[in-house]
């Protein structure tokens, strides 16, 4: 088993309310099963942010070339 590490946070009274009310509705077993999914999500989303700054640089900031296939698929959308 991977080791582990313990974070704090403090958030606002409200938002301890949604959560237990979100690990509820969620059927999780409790706070750290919620906080663990939170940063599961977060870990997604910043690789899709990276994916897109890498797509960015890659293309210098212009639409990637349409393949063969799509431009015979979707010929409206070459302009």
């Amino acid at each position: 088993m991977a080791t582990s590490v313990v974070l704090q946070a403090r958030v606002p009274s409200e938002v301890a309310e949604l959560l237990s009310a979100d690990i509820d509705t969620l059927g999780l077993e409790g706070t750290s099963d919620a906080i663990r999914e939170a940063l599961r999500l977060l870990h997604r989303q910043a690789r899709m942010v990276a994916l897109g700054q890498a797509y960015d640089a890659f293309y210098d900031g212009s639409p990637a070339p349409l393949s063969e296939v799509t431009s015979a698929l979707y010929p409206d959308e070459e302009d």
